[in-house]
């Protein structure tokens, strides 16, 4: 995204620091993120790796550098970041795809892929408009569907008419 800034490091690792007190020792995973990779000449590799170091000493269970721009640049951050790594993989972004093997290879113990289904789901919606554009009716694409029981079982509905039931009922 254009536009980003990063705020000092200080002010970063004190809010790490202070969540972690928030959380104490509750089942939650603190996650640190730096976008000091991406957003200026003056901030760089080295400077996301220096952020994400101390963010772990600030409290944080695991850190992620965001935007390495190819294979060394992810192996640097695999090799110098202190404890568990997140790493983005991004269709279309500024990082290399990378199976989790060659990520894990690479130092990387955590894999999101933020936009995966929504960019899968958006190109399958774009394709049955284009069919009903083209030919009105997608009689001959339902093999690329969810089927109406398909798409009840994926949404629970059963679970939902139980809910409608439970609450029909309630007096305000």
């Amino acid at each position: 995204m254009h536009g980003k800034q990063v705020i000092p490091v200080e002010e970063h690792a004190a809010k790490i620091a202070s969540a972690r007190d928030a959380i104490g020792n509750s089942d939650f995973f603190l996650v640190a993120r730096t976008d000091a990779r991406g957003t200026s000449a003056k901030h760089g590799r080295a400077d996301a790796i220096s952020r994400a170091n101390i963010y772990m000493e600030a409290g944080a269970d695991a850190c992620f550098v965001k935007a390495p721009r190819d294979d060394a640049e992810l192996k640097e951050i695999g090799r110098q970041t202190n404890g568990y790594r997140v790493c983005n993989m991004l269709e279309g972004g500024i990082t290399p795809l990378h199976t989790p093997e060659e990520l894990k290879a690479m130092g990387f113990h955590l894999i999101v892929h933020p936009l995966t289904t929504l960019y899968a789901s958006a190109r399958a919606m774009l394709d049955v408009l284009m069919t009903l554009k083209k030919n009105g009716s997608t009689r001959n694409n339902l093999d690329q569907m969810a089927t109406f029981e398909e798409f009840n079982q994926l949404v629970n509905l059963e679970s939902w008419f139980g809910l409608e039931a439970r609450y029909a009922n309630v007096k305000n």
